[in-house]
């Protein structure tokens, strides 16, 4: 980033006017009910930052008509990542997401959507009662994941139906991998569709290089990202930034679903946080950038010196440890026991996400040693390099539509009797928060296999009951 713009971005016109507030409030006759925090005990660290937790007070503005601080702290948001305007989420990147796909995707609209999407696409598709058809991402060997979409498969779509409104994808995948866009978002520009991503992995990517090149940067016209996940913000914060060159009517509607599904009384705590890390972004130096990798690779030769193997994602701040011819869950639990915890396991590694520091943070010391016992019970190879990928068609689509799904009787079956029914709820292993099984697709027993196998492992399942049960949808034969 250019100095000059560099020093513009050192305002904080939020922080500043909630400053300014605390030196001027004597007493809050106002909510919230803690009353800057009067009523906390003294001896709580709560005590001092509920101070800041205010209300839309005279001088705080309001998030969904701003007018004062809040429009132009989210105007250095819109300069900083380069489009036409930039929205605090105060929901997480989930109602980002929701609102994108509203505002732009209507009743009967056909949709192609990355198989691998987030929970919260699925929901914002099944709300605007959409018809989605599951672009299923491709494995490649280099990454061992399954990331990045064959556009074949997406110009085959195109050709067979007529109408096609949106792309919607995910970049990066949670693991830190991405895939070409650009020529995927070209190709969809020319078909007359728009392309929307769920970014939420990527908010530090407008960084440029050793990052990969943000989805904004290559085209595509609304982007979300979860601003807590890999910036300074606090939990259940984000940003959605409408590209330059969409339709005004386009972004009037998002800005509607915004203020629709938002809360009415945004938390200034939260809002701060998200101008902080706008703020923290648009100062980081490439001196930022080495002490960032420095500290990263104290832990990677540690982890390497104790017998671990490491594989570095496209994002230089994840990727996934590897304990050869173990788990990764039982890697997670070996880390948890000496006071590492990962960002998630699964059957052969653990992914593991790196600060963004800033040179001057000298206080971050990596230990001299990881201890890796003896004694933990092997796994057959076979199970160690197991991998999950996505055996589906190029292209699917649901067995029942979400239209039909409203008509639809649910009833309740043990999960090892749902093979052949269609499945009436998300089925939904947490994290990363991605469907294994759709709403409205019929259940394989593939997917049986994947989350028995996950159960078994006493992992996070949402659209499960406590019995191992899944809702399936009545289907009516008619003679």
């Amino acid at each position: 980033m250019k100095q000059e713009k560099r020093v513009q971005q050192q305002r904080r016109p939020l922080f500043c006017a909630l400053q300014n507030h605390l030196h001027e409030e004597k007493v809050s006759f106002h909510v919230p009910g803690h009353k800057n925090g009067v009523n906390w005990p003294v001896d709580s660290y709560m005590k001092q930052v509920l101070a800041m937790d205010q209300t839309e007070v005279t001088g705080l503005d309001y998030l969904h008509e701003a007018e004062g601080v809040l429009k132009e702290s989210q105007a250095l948001l819109r300069d900083v990542y380069g489009s036409r305007q930039s929205y605090y989420l105060i929901n997480g990147s989930t109602v980002g997401n929701l609102a994108m796909i509203l505002g732009t995707v209507s009743k009967g609209d056909t949709v192609l959507v990355d198989r691998s999407c987030h929970q919260s696409v699925i929901h914002a598709l099944e709300l605007a009662e959409a018809e989605p058809i599951f672009v299923t991402p491709t494995y490649q060997e280099e990454k061992k994941e399954a990331v990045g979409w064959d556009i074949n498969h997406v110009q085959s779509a195109f050709e067979e139906i007529s109408d096609i409104k949106a792309l919607i994808l995910t970049y990066p995948s949670y693991n830190g991998q991405v895939a070409e866009l650009k020529e995927l978002i070209e190709y969809t520009h020319q078909q007359g569709a728009v392309v929307l991503v769920d970014e939420a992995h990527g908010a530090h990517f407008t960084l440029g290089s050793p990052f990969p090149l943000s989805a904004l940067d290559q085209g595509a016209d609304v982007v979300v990202q979860s601003a807590h996940k890999m910036l300074p913000a606090l939990t259940q914060t984000g940003y959605l930034h409408v590209g330059k060159h969409v339709l005004e009517p386009i972004h009037q509607k998002i800005k509607q679903y915004l203020h629709m599904l938002q809360s009415s009384s945004p938390s200034y705590l939260l809002m701060q946080s998200l101008e902080y890390a706008r703020y923290f972004l648009s100062q980081f130096t490439r001196e930022d950038l080495q002490q960032t990798l420095a500290y990263r690779d104290q832990w990677l030769e540690l982890f390497r010196k104790s017998g671990l193997e490491f594989w570095q994602s496209d994002d230089p701040l994840k990727g996934r440890l590897i304990w050869a011819d173990h788990s990764g869950d039982q890697l997670s639990l070996l880390l948890e026991e000496q006071g590492f915890y990962p960002e998630k396991s699964d059957h052969e590694a653990v992914l593991l996400t790196f600060p963004l520091l800033k040179d001057s943070e000298k206080s971050l010391e990596v230990p001299n040693s990881f201890y890796l016992p003896e004694e933990v019970t092997r796994m057959e190879n076979k199970e160690a390099t197991k991998r999950q990928s996505f055996d589906y068609p190029g292209l699917t689509s649901l067995e029942m539509g979400y239209a039909e799904q409203k008509q639809a009787e649910v009833k309740k079956l043990p999960l090892t009797e749902a093979e052949g029914k269609i499945a009436g709820q998300n089925i939904t292993p947490y994290p990363p928060g991605i469907p294994l099984v759709l709403k409205g697709q019929r259940i394989l027993s593939a997917d049986i296999d994947s989350l028995q196998a996950s159960l078994n492992k006493k992992h996070r399942i949402v659209g499960l009951d406590k019995n191992k049960y899944v809702s399936i949808f009545i289907v009516k034969e008619f003679s």
